[in-house]
Parts: C-alpha cells; structure tokens; sequence
C-alpha cells in the first residue's frame, strides 16, 4: 500500500510539472512565418477566407501593439491563436502561434495565399 501511495504522489507531481510546461507553451509566441505585406491587410483577408467554413472565429486589433489576432475557440478552450504582427513598417508581417494547437496547413496556407 505504502509503495502504490508513492508511485501516485511520484505520477501526480510529474503530472502537474507537465501541465506547467504545456502552460509556459501558450503563453509564448512562436513565429510559424514571415509575410510579405501589411499585418492588418493580411489578417483581415485571412480572417474573411476562414470566415467561411463553419468555425468559431474572433479577430481582435491591437493597435497599440501593431498586432492582429485571430482566435480558433470551441468552448470552454482555444484551439489556437495566430498573431499578424506588423514589422519592417508596414511592409512585412510576422506570422505567430500564441496560444492553443497548432493551426492545420490550410490555415497557414490561407494567410500566405493573402500574401501572394
């Protein structure tokens, strides 16, 4: 008894090591592509190809931030979350995964396609 007590105190703290890991993922921006072209223009022309398959789709501008994001949801989670940060003034957007899973490659290939 005293064995099994330990193997599951050892499985629940390796558990929630995990769980702290997967957490410090979505929370860290990790750049999927380079654009060439306005963040905002892409963004919005990604947004209004994904837009129409049926999806949960929300778009947020972050002006302040020079940042457009477009969020995957199905209640309660995030599924995943791409950034269109604007660099090289305006004339070259950084594609970033912020959060969730990552997003299939017609996704990607919608926003490149915007690019085109």
């Amino acid at each position: 008894m005293k064995g099994s007590s330990v193997a599951l105190l050892l499985s629940l703290l390796g558990f929630a090591g995990c769980a702290g890991h997967a957490e410090l993922f979505f929370n860290n921006a990790i750049v999927v592509d380079h654009l060439e072209g306005n963040y905002q223009r892409l963004a919005r022309c990604t947004y209004e190809h994904l837009a129409r398959q049926p999806a949960q789709l929300s778009m947020s501008d972050l002006r302040g931030r020079e940042t457009v994001k477009i969020a995957f949801t199905k209640a309660p989670q995030t599924y995943w979350e791409l950034s269109f940060v604007n660099e090289d003034g305006g004339r070259q957007t950084r594609l970033e995964l912020t959060s969730g899973s990552f997003p299939s490659e017609h996704t990607l290939a919608l926003a490149r396609a915007c690019a085109a």
